[in-house]
């Protein structure tokens, strides 16, 4: 029985069997809509079953009248596996075959004469690894007859353990939280691990839900979502083995079938796996504007090693690089050449990035409006309340007063402007350290007083602590555009840059409720074309490539600081994404905690040098004095 609810999820049910009028049985399912009944079907009878509390009537399949039935036994007390093969009628000389296999490896094999219609085949589980397997019955043609799936659990996933150096802490304390990792012989365990500390009240319980452990060993070998995983590992459930039992029976339909693999048939690829980042584009002749046919491509990033790639443009043109390895901010050189070698041309990169549509989002419709969400909504607004009242720049000191003895810079004549002048006005051409960045965002990073440039996001001070967004406006040649388009413009194209804050912002309006910041290209340029004038040593250009790795900040409270008033409210207190344990199998993390008495949840999960998974919650309370 698998009984789903309006929303799609697992929903308990009990009812009874009709046949024609007559009640020949019952049936009930656990809490996530799955269970078991036994029933005799007759020849040439209709079976129907019936919810309580519904009047809708499910019409059950019809039994053949003769076939194979296969039975398995999967006892968690056993070391065998028991299956159960039945005729409908005897069948002298005949066998049945048994292939049982996982993880795409066949673990044994067993054979059964059907001479008295009942035969049975034992299999150690010793054969098998933890996860899911596949029993099928084959005839002599190896056609398969009938197919289970059972699932084996040996309990030797990776042990971890953890400790902190107190049961309850105050708020902002220094907290000490101690893992160990262990085999299920009890030996030390070197393991990659990852933990996550978040303040329990603030988000909504999720006690069963996805790990690495449920993952690896349940979720990825199953057709479609499955609720609640963690559930089936969890050893304080006394019903886990009989629910995973059921899970196999009614939601155990595999991503392919032996028959199609005997034959053949099995799926292929739509599309080809990716490894790396593509560029694709168009070389193009600058004096007479036709695409250049058999040109040459050469591509080079120097971080995070050196790589370099070529290829040659279609009779269109076009050209496309895959596989490509480059980080974000680092800068990659693209030259193109003709079949002559020929430099004076122009690459025009295909930007595939698109805004998705404002309709995507929609908060009412997608949110159950539960009250645990409602109350992460509210936590969050309060937390990008406060982030935007007490600023983000973690990395600002506080210095002595100096004195600076200098000329004053005369700014030079910017040109008519439908804005004016900034706040902040800044000459990017002919300054060699401002034309030699690699992204629009790297001008203005650490050259701004009051604007703080975290990756793409840009923060200026002081400005709507109160509006719901803290993004400025930004523009290019006073038009607007969205922020995640700027790494299409080589920082090399720009003019000049100007900066709004404060009450100049006026002149935007509501628009400029975040202040304003605009970028002014050189006349002429497109911010599409690279190359667009011969040079004998290429600049670099600033592409989107994958996010460079950031460490998770997390405040430090030390005694000897000055108390700070900013008010802490993390929901993630750490986040610790590679931990590896040592030769004894341990590994220590700091970490402060936040303002608020709560109930703090540290989860690590992760896998052992060995391949075995594992997963394990603690958790600990802040109350105040």
């Amino acid at each position: 029985v698998k009984a789903l609810g309006e929303n799609g999820l697992g929903k308990r049910v009990k009812g009874k069997i009709f046949a024609g009028n007559q009640e020949v049985g019952t049936f009930e399912s656990n809490d996530l809509g799955m269970g078991v009944f036994a029933l005799l079907p007759e020849k040439g009878k209709t079976y129907t079953a019936q919810i309580e509390g519904n009047d809708q009537t499910f019409l059950l399949p019809a039994a053949l009248e003769s076939g194979l039935v296969m039975a398995v036994s999967n006892s968690p007390n056993s070391d065998e596996v028991v299956i159960k093969f039945l005729t409908s009628e005897r069948s002298p000389g005949k066998s049945v075959f048994l292939l049982a296999h996982s993880r795409g490896l066949v673990c044994a094999t067993g054979q059964a004469d059907l001479s008295n219609q009942v035969a049975f085949v034992r299999i150690k589980k010793k054969e098998f690894p933890t996860g899911i397997a596949q029993l099928a019955a084959l005839d002599e043609n190896g056609v398969p007859l009938a197919e289970r799936l059972i699932f084996i659990d040996h309990q030797d996933h990776l042990q971890i353990k953890i400790t902190t150096d107190k049961a309850t802490y105050q708020p902002r304390e220094r907290v000490r939280l101690d893992i160990e990792a262990k085999t299920k012989e009890g030996k030390p365990a070197i393991a990659n691990l990852s933990l996550s500390v978040v303040d329990a009240e603030q988000l909504e319980k999720s006690e069963h839900g996805t790990s690495i452990l449920t993952h690896l060993l349940l979720t990825s070998d199953l057709k479609g979502h499955i609720e609640e995983p963690g559930y089936y590992f969890n050893t304080k459930n006394s019903d886990r083995e009989e629910a995973l039992d059921y899970l196999m029976l009614t939601q155990g339909w595999r991503k392919y079938t032996i028959k199609e693999a005997l034959t053949g048939t099995l799926p292929e690829a739509k599309f080809p796996k990716e490894q790396g980042i593509t560029i694709h584009g168009t070389l193009k002749n600058t004096k007479t504007g036709q695409a250049e046919a058999g040109g040459t491509i050469s591509f080079l990033s120097l971080y995070p090693v050196i790589s370099s790639e070529k290829t040659v443009t279609d009779t269109n043109g076009k050209f496309e690089l895959r596989d490509l390895i480059f980080f974000d901010s680092t800068g990659v050189i693209l030259e193109g050449k003709s079949k002559n070698n020929r430099t004076d041309l122009e690459i025009l990169l295909e930007n595939d990035a698109k805004r998705p549509s404002s309709a995507a989002w929609n908060p009412n419709r997608w949110l159950g409006n539960t009250a645990s969400e409602q109350k992460f909504i509210s936590e969050s607004t309060l937390r990008k309340n406060i982030n935007r009242a007490f600023d983000l720049d973690t990395t600002a000191l506080v210095l002595d007063g100096v004195e600076i003895r200098g000329r004053k810079i005369e700014e030079p004549n910017l040109g008519p402007r439908i804005y004016g002048s900034g706040t902040v006005n800044m000459q990017v051409a002919g300054n060699p350290a401002l034309e030699n960045l690699f992204h629009p965002l790297d001008l203005i990073k650490g050259r701004v007083a009051g604007v703080l440039v975290i990756g793409d996001d840009v923060f200026i001070q002081g400005i709507s602590s109160i509006n719901s967004s803290s993004a400025p406006l930004i523009l290019v040649d006073d038009i607007p555009i969205q922020p995640e388009f700027l790494h299409t413009i080589p920082v090399q194209e720009i003019e000049r840059y100007s900066v709004w804050k404060g009450a100049d912002t006026a002149i935007f309006g509501a628009r400029g409720a975040n202040g304003a910041i605009a970028f002014y290209t050189k006349k002429g340029n497109s911010s599409d074309k690279l190359n667009t004038q011969p040079s004998r040593k290429p600049n670099p250009v600033g592409l989107r490539g994958y996010q460079i790795e950031r460490e998770f900040y997390s405040p430090r409270y030390l005694p000897e600081d000055p108390p700070t008033p900013k008010p802490d409210r993390r929901v993630t207190l750490h986040w610790a994404p590679m931990i590896q344990t040592d030769s004894l199998g341990k590994a220590t993390v700091i970490f402060y905690n936040s303002d608020l008495e709560t109930t703090v949840k540290a989860e690590v999960e992760g896998i052992s040098h060995e391949g075995k998974a594992g997963k394990t919650v603690y958790q600990y309370l802040i109350k105040g004095k």
